[in-house]
């Protein structure tokens, strides 16, 4: 949706690129860990890169709902966190064979990216509530 002045009005979090991004992200490595041959050594593993990946849109979505100003703040840092988490994740996935290094490459990407938009709504979220 649009306003008069031609910005984009945001009615829900679905709205938010970066709620977009890292959802998609989410889902993407959701999809990879079900290809995956799954064993007692990389089982922790894609368990923490799944609960970390998930938890960079579900803090979004947190926030956006329930809190305000600094708190809304705090559960977009939390994301910001958690999405630095997963690229760990990844990395360790990479060193054990389970992700090739372009789809290594591509991921950690989409998650860097991800930290910048995080970070530059942090920002304009704490000069407005100064």
């Amino acid at each position: 949706m649009t306003s008069d002045q031609g910005k984009v009005r945001i009615q829900s979090y679905k709205d938010l690129l970066v709620w977009q991004k890292s959802h998609k992200l989410a889902v993407t490595i959701l999809k990879l860990s079900r290809k995956s041959s799954r064993n007692k050594e990389n089982f922790f593993i894609w368990g923490q890169v799944l609960k970390s990946a998930f938890s960079v849109p579900a803090n979004i979505v947190e926030g956006y709902h329930s809190h305000k100003g600094k708190n809304y703040i705090s559960k977009l840092e939390i994301a910001r966190g958690e999405s630095g988490e997963t690229e760990y994740w990844l990395f360790v996935l990479l060193e054990i064979a389970d992700l090739d290094e372009n789809t290594y490459n591509t991921l950690s990407g989409e998650c860097k990216e991800v930290i910048l938009m995080l970070s530059s709504m942090i920002k304009k979220l704490g000069n407005s509530v100064k």
